[in-house]
């Protein structure tokens, strides 16, 4: 299917130029914030439109917003659990006897809630904003492994589960009764998309001082996503 083909791309891709980009922590934390705001504009004006825009959400606008603000909450449990891998942060010992596998099931299972709405979604906003934002979480997780462990395997195995965690949350959207919440999976997963987009952007402010690069790839950001929603609405 389409849609997997570019989850699991978005992980490849990322772990493909970590070795180039994880180099200067500088590019890594301006890809980072590029991601936040495309996060966050594909959210703004896509996502929560249709989301209270739904035929089925006429008359319960509250009741949605409650699914929205569930979302925000899941996530922050579920980074307490990663420590925070979904907006940059990572911090593992090198040669420790194991892989901190809290922080990988956090991760996997917020990859995998994020999967879920794409199967049924009126549109492809949902996948492109996760393909976004996957690269450079898939290379922080790689970059992570490589100074944890030297085993190739070892690598191999733990983001090839990463990469099947949102095609799994997708098939689960497509095929079970899971189907039957897509109004309120997708909200659940706007709140997510808002906490960490806002997280993202917040602590690309270091200081509170100006950065041009930084607000130069936000703008960025928000213009590619308002380009991607206007090539959506003109398809219709």
């Amino acid at each position: 299917m389409f849609e997997i083909s570019i989850l699991l791309a978005s992980v490849i891709l990322g772990v493909l130029c970590s070795q180039y980009i994880l180099r200067n922590k500088q590019n890594s934390k301006l890809l980072l914030t590029f991601s936040g705001a495309y996060f966050l504009a594909m959210t703004v004006l896509e996502i929560l439109p249709q989301v209270y825009g739904h035929p089925e959400n006429e008359h319960s606008h509250h009741t949605i917003g409650l699914f929205v603000l569930a979302g925000v909450i899941i996530q922050y449990v579920l980074e307490t659990i990663s420590k925070g891998v979904e907006h940059g942060h990572v911090h593992l010992h090198h040669n420790e006897n194991k892989f901190p596998l809290g922080i990988f099931g956090g991760l996997f299972l917020h990859s995998l809630i994020e999967g879920i709405p794409v199967a049924n979604a009126d549109s492809h906003d949902f996948m492109w904003a996760i393909f976004i934002h996957n690269i450079p979480v898939s290379m922080i997780l790689y970059g992570a492994l490589s100074h944890h462990t030297s085993s190739k395997l070892r690598q191999f195995l733990f983001m090839f589960l990463f990469a099947i965690a949102a095609p799994i949350g997708f098939l689960l959207g497509k095929h079970t009764a899971i189907s039957n919440y897509t109004l309120e999976i997708s909200a659940i997963v706007s709140g997510i998309f808002l906490h960490i987009s806002t997280v993202i952007l917040f602590e690309a402010n270091e200081g509170h001082k100006f950065n041009i690069k930084k607000f130069g790839v936000i703008v960025l950001g928000f213009l590619l996503a308002y380009a991607t929603v206007s090539m959506h609405m003109h398809s219709h």
